[in-house]
């Protein structure tokens, strides 16, 4: 497997974890909601970009292998 792969699979997985932070980051009480949006909108785009990246890492080839799980079987 190449380095693009691999960064590639880094990025676009990675990229989940961020949720796992947005919840955390939620329920911490030491912030305000102002912190907390602005943190919040922040890694939201984060998780965006490197999700992006590691798609365009990963090539065509994987993003049509995800368009074929989601595509429902009965569709014609």
């Amino acid at each position: 497997m190449s380095i693009r792969k691999v960064l590639g699979s880094i990025l676009f997985f990675g990229s989940w974890l961020v949720y796992a932070l947005l919840i955390f980051i939620a329920a911490d009480a030491e912030w305000t909601t102002a912190e907390k949006f602005g943190i919040g909108a922040g890694l939201y785009g984060v998780s965006w970009i490197t999700f992006v990246a590691g798609s365009i890492l990963l090539g065509p080839d994987f993003i049509e292998k995800i368009k074929l799980m989601i595509k429902p079987k009965n569709k014609k």
